[in-house]
């Protein structure tokens, strides 16, 4: 395996109060497989992510756990030695590219820049490798275009060249945050086709985080379902959509629009609104949500146990 994330737990400081934002998650990610992250937004993906490459803000840490890289550990690795692993090793892309890409360089520059820092070749190379990327995620007139600015791009091109700036690195594992959030649905299928191509083009691993379990299914061979913080189900697509165990899992598939009208399903159905990591519930923090919530399940804390090829945290298994 290249990736283990063993009893992550990372806080945030605001004020006074300490937010749990992640609590005791642990996966892994093998070599060249396609894992997927799933849950609503405010579950600690996004978090889980910036954690792996120490990207947080100011006011939040790791408290304990560790993450390991072909065996190192790099949350305890000093500003240099994590410099060195992020976008050699483990490359990100978040959901807005624009925050990622520079308003006042060329595509051209940004990316040439980029090849140039990670790779010993001159300019006249550089380019020309961006210009092969560039074709490589369908930019038209790739060789016209890295003149111009990102402003010059719609959303969807800007998604492309930002995940063509992040594999000119040559990553082992690339972490796609909501990558098609911003994107229209035509669109979202051609971007998750690419992220697809390219991870068998280049051998790598990806974990793609996102909150449509769909999308999650079609593209991804493991799937990790998140609920306020903590890892609730891990299992293949196959045994997460036959049979859902964990009654979060089973909501977040009920919501799966199905384009049939004549084929019915069970509706079901989630009462009242995901509360905030501030105000974490007792007990599964998922009890005050659930239609198939017990006494025990508000005074103490499911963990993770197999349950045959799957795993779910569950007083109901």
């Amino acid at each position: 395996m290249m990736l283990k994330v063993k009893n992550l737990k990372t806080i945030f400081k605001v004020k006074q109060k300490i937010i749990r934002a992640v609590d005791d998650v642990s996966f892994v990610v093998p070599k060249n497989r396609f894992i997927g992250l799933v849950g609503e937004s405010g579950s600690g993906k996004s978090v889980t992510a910036l954690s792996i490459l120490n990207l947080l803000p100011n006011n939040g840490y790791i408290e304990s756990g560790s993450i390991f890289w072909d065996g190192k550990n790099i949350s305890s690795m000093n500003s240099k030695e994590i410099r060195d692993v992020r976008g050699a090793d483990i490359a990100l892309i978040f959901q807005n590219p624009l925050d990622s890409l520079n308003p006042v360089f060329t595509i051209g520059d940004q990316m040439i820049e980029t090849i140039r820092l990670h790779s010993k070749v001159d300019k006249k190379q550089a380019r020309d490798q961006t210009i092969a990327l560039l074709k490589k995620v369908n930019i038209p007139d790739p060789d016209i275009r890295l003149h111009d600015y990102p402003h010059q791009f719609s959303m969807g091109m800007c998604q492309r060249i930002m995940i063509a700036l992040t594999v000119s690195m040559k990553p082992r594992l690339l972490i796609a945050d909501e990558p098609t959030a911003s994107l229209d649905v035509t669109i979202q299928a051609q971007m998750l086709r690419l992220l697809e191509q390219l991870q068998h083009e280049y051998q790598m691993s990806i974990l793609l985080i996102s909150h449509d379990l769909g999308i999650i299914a079609q593209y991804c061979d493991y799937i990790l379902v998140m609920y306020l913080g903590r890892i609730v189900e891990k299992g293949s697509p196959e045994d997460i959509f036959s049979k859902p165990l964990h009654p979060y899992t089973q909501a977040l598939i009920s919501a799966i629009p199905v384009p049939d009208p004549k084929k019915g399903k069970p509706e079901i159905l989630l009462t009242g609104d995901m509360p905030g990591v501030a105000n974490l519930p007792s007990g599964c923090r998922f009890h005050p949500r659930c239609l198939k919530s017990m006494p025990e399940c508000s005074k103490s804390e499911p963990i993770l146990k197999s349950n045959g090829r799957s795993e779910v945290a569950c007083f109901l298994y």
